[in-house]
């Protein structure tokens, strides 16, 4: 399946966007090029498929817990790939990069500011810090307007970059690609990972249980709401008796966001009970996000994925994404993938931009046309309990605090 291979490093790409501090959009810039090789090579929905699989891969391992990194990509890359297919040149597939990345700012912006900081704070914290810029008004107007700017600079800047990456990856692309399993330096197999102990909880009632608390969360930020939410968090967490992995980049997550929330609700002046709860909030969102991936693990949420594509399977791209998903394999050969692109790199001079896309670009062509579709797994069996119908009946008895937020 050509397709898996082409996932395989998007999901490599995506999930170290997801990683690193700072400069995710350039890391994702590879997994992009693999999704849009996909489009142009089976069509819209082949690439589309190829990265809603590589999407669910990188939750699977992760969480989702900064899947927003990657969306831009993932969801304008099939796009730019079908363009590419029909001769579109750099400008009209920077324009569509464009429209799709200026949704997802617009809406993310939306969430972020009016949700988990507050527009008063927003608002109070621009007054203080960039209220002296000339020629924008104070007030609510001037840090819209000038979120606004922010927004559309990166906008611009970023589809320019992202269709000349792609076009420049696509162009560079062997017309006859290595056939799987040829490589001048077999990489040794990934060291085998400590087995993780069997979830105490269904995955879907996790995943159920956890859309339930995010969905309260959302719905207030009074006292009586957190601490319900927080009460049901901590006897869950006790109980899962869950995977740890993934709990040191949760908390590092956590801290960032409930300290980032924190510093602009006392810069802008919301007063102290209001920054606590929105910092609680904040904080609260993450960790249930963190603990939907250590609760189900990552082979449940594999599962539950397949199974919600399977029953969605007469509607468009559930098919190729589930095709795709079952063949990604295991983490292990994403680890094998990253050593193999930093023994490209490290041999380029001084580390030059255009020397070092090219030695990426090739990196992708080569992991893709080498990787080995995964054998089909067979159906993980889960049997709902009366313990994983309490865990949701106790979450969804968390909103009874909504009362209280009168």
């Amino acid at each position: 399946m050509p397709a898996a291979g082409l996932g395989h490093v998007a999901t490599a790409s995506f999930l170290a966007s997801r990683v690193v501090p700072t400069g995710g959009f350039a890391v994702a810039l590879a997994g992009g090029v693999a999704i849009a090789r996909a489009a142009q090579r089976g069509g819209f929905r082949s690439g589309a498929g190829t990265s809603a699989a590589a999407m669910l891969q990188t939750v699977a391992i992760m969480g989702p817990a900064r899947v927003g990194i990657p969306l831009t990509q993932a969801v304008s890359a099939p796009v730019l790939g079908w363009m590419e297919a029909r001769g579109r040149g750099t400008i009209a597939q920077a324009l569509a990069a464009a429209a799709i990345r200026l949704a997802h700012h617009v809406l993310g912006v939306l969430f972020y500011v009016w949700l988990i900081l507050g527009i008063d704070a927003y608002t109070g914290s621009y007054d203080r810090l960039l209220g002296w810029l000339p020629l924008l008004p104070d007030g609510r107007t001037g840090a819209l307007i000038a979120t606004a700017l922010a927004i559309l600079g990166w906008t611009v800047s970023a589809s320019f970059v992202q269709a000349a990456v792609y076009r420049r990856g696509l162009g560079r692309w062997p017309a006859e690609p290595p056939e799987a399993g040829e490589r001048p330096q077999p990489a040794s197999p990934p060291a085998a990972r400590p087995a993780a102990p069997a979830p105490r909880f269904d995955p879907r009632a996790v995943l159920l249980a956890s859309v339930v608390a995010f969905a309260v969360l959302v719905a207030s930020t009074a006292w009586p709401l957190l601490a319900a939410v927080a009460v049901w968090l901590a006897a869950a967490w006790l109980i899962a008796r869950g995977d740890t992995g993934p709990l040191r980049a949760g908390l590092i997550l956590t801290v960032a966001l409930a300290g980032t929330t924190l510093a602009f609700g006392l810069a802008g002046g919301l007063g102290l009970d209001v920054t606590l709860r929105r910092t609680a909030r904040a904080a609260l969102l993450v960790l249930v996000a963190t603990w939907l991936r250590s609760a189900a693990g990552e082979d449940g949420l594999r599962e539950v994925f397949r199974r919600i594509l399977r029953r969605l399977r007469r509607v468009p791209v559930a098919r190729e994404t589930e095709e795709v998903l079952g063949a990604l394999g295991s983490p292990g050969t994403l680890a094998a993938s990253g050593r193999r692109l930093v023994e490209r790199v490290r041999d380029v001079p001084s580390k030059q931009p255009v020397p070092l896309a090219d030695a990426v670009l090739d990196w992708v062509a080569g992991e893709a046309g080498h990787h080995a579709p995964a054998p089909p797994e067979p159906p993980r069996v889960l049997r709902a309990r009366l313990r994983d119908a309490a865990l949701v009946v106790l979450a969804l008895a968390t909103a009874l605090a909504l009362p209280l937020a009168a």
